[in-house]
């Protein structure tokens, strides 16, 4: 039964690989392997609860909801030109602080291809113009929208369900010490490959194509702030200036305030915020509901308990699994979500039986999906920065490989040996 369970797990992540649409792959996979075992009903149970039992598609809808909100009213866009009247006075910094307010941007958000989208038409055309050739323009902005680790987002949601950690002590006190590191080496790699390749000045855009014909547009400097509105709410409740307030009553009362103060149709602004509760349920939710059976299907079949057994004769495998396992999965078919997820659903609540603890492995898939995701060149932010840009996703993808593989292993020194609760 074991080795079913291993040929099903191996033909799943290969589908993945291939494009097939993950939610069918991992639902699919988990309900046979429940078949295999004799389960007919729970599968199907299991699925409907991750649907809608626990926090977690409170948190997951209500964050994309505020997000779709902010897009609604162009908020993210005023953020973007806000960042870049900064960018303009301090240009031989400008690859890095493309990073870092690409970054912010990201994890406002909560979403890497929603933000290319959204700063890119205003970035790429200041880099360009400022002499950096396109291709490193789009891959600066690529590696800034890695930053979904400094978010209230699923993947932290998720841990918080396992562990009984509040999402808010996952994020501050593992995330952002980790997620700071990372950032930073992320940062100088993009500049050392900028001076070695010698696109990062120079460039002379002759065919006049990268421009912003909106750039002198007025910026309304109160929606360019409420993209952060939540993520201060919470943390206004950690230090106590505030009543503490979960991740979606935080959402719920920047999403009242947005529709409070920026004066928008509020009959589009509601179909535009329920749009988003719905994408959340659809897109995430359903995501982690149907990596669920895949889990439950693994643990049915004996495979869960086989890996536990091999694991507590050699606890560093599972650290070594957690960071791999998602990187490479992440590169080869542009979504950090499917490996991490089934990752953290099966062998993440068990880490303590051998030996680890269940936040630093969670934590660590979660790192390592993004860092594959971002290498990858058929991942959604790769692409959408590439055809910003109109160069290759290849040529972005040989820019991130060398900080996405070296973030990969501070993150697995960090959560694997140094931080421990």
């Amino acid at each position: 039964m074991i080795w079913i369970g291993v040929a099903l797990v191996i033909i799943a992540f290969v589908l993945i690989i291939k494009r097939f649409e993950a939610r069918v792959v991992l639902f699919a996979t988990g309900f046979v392997m429940c078949l295999c075992a004799g389960q007919v009903l729970e599968p199907i149970e299991k699925f409907f609860s991750g649907l809608f039992s626990g926090n977690l598609p409170q948190i997951i809808c209500s964050a994309v909801g505020y997000a779709a909100l902010m897009g609604y009213g162009k908020c993210d866009q005023h953020l973007a030109r806000a960042l870049v009247k900064i960018l303009a006075k301090i240009r031989p910094l400008i690859i890095p602080l493309v990073i870092i307010f690409s970054g912010l941007v990201t994890a406002s958000i909560s979403s890497n291809a929603g933000a290319a989208a959204a700063v890119g038409p205003i970035f790429i055309p200041v880099m360009v113009k400022a002499g950096i050739h396109p291709v490193m323009a789009a891959s600066a902005l690529a590696l800034g929208c890695q930053a979904n680790y400094f978010g209230f987002g699923s993947h932290p949601a998720m841990i918080s369900e396992i562990t009984g950690l509040e999402i808010q002590e996952i994020v501050i006190k593992y995330n952002w010490p980790v997620g700071a590191v990372c950032f930073l080496v992320v940062i100088a790699c993009a500049v050392i490959i900028a001076k070695v390749t010698k696109t990062g000045s120079g460039y002379v855009d002759e065919s006049g194509e990268f421009r912003d014909d909106n750039a002198n547009a007025k910026i309304n400097y109160y929606f360019a702030f409420l993209p952060f509105l939540p993520i201060i709410v919470v943390l206004l409740g950690v230090v106590g200036w505030i009543p503490k307030l979960s991740v979606q009553q935080a959402m719920v009362f920047s999403t009242m305030w947005a529709f409070i103060t920026t004066r928008v149709s509020i009959k589009e602004a509601m179909n535009a915020y329920c749009a988003g509760l719905g994408r959340g349920l659809a897109d995430v939710v359903s995501i982690i509901a149907c990596a669920g059976v895949f889990t439950l299907g693994m643990e049915a079949i004996g495979l869960t308990p086989a890996l536990i057994a091999m694991m507590e004769s050699n606890p560093n495998i599972a650290i070594y699994a957690a960071a791999v396992g998602p990187l490479v999965i992440g590169f080869l078919c542009g979504s950090g979500d499917a490996a991490t997820l089934a990752f953290n659903g099966s062998i993440t609540p068990l880490a303590s039986s051998f030996g680890l603890e269940p936040v630093n492995l969670g934590c660590l898939a979660y790192f390592c999906g993004c860092f594959g995701r971002t290498m990858s060149p058929v991942a959604g932010v790769t692409i959408i920065c590439a055809s910003l840009s109109k160069v290759s996703p290849i040529d972005i993808s040989k820019r991130a490989w060398p900080s996405s593989v070296l973030t990969a292993v501070i993150a697995m020194i960090a959560f694997g040996f140094i931080m421990m609760p």
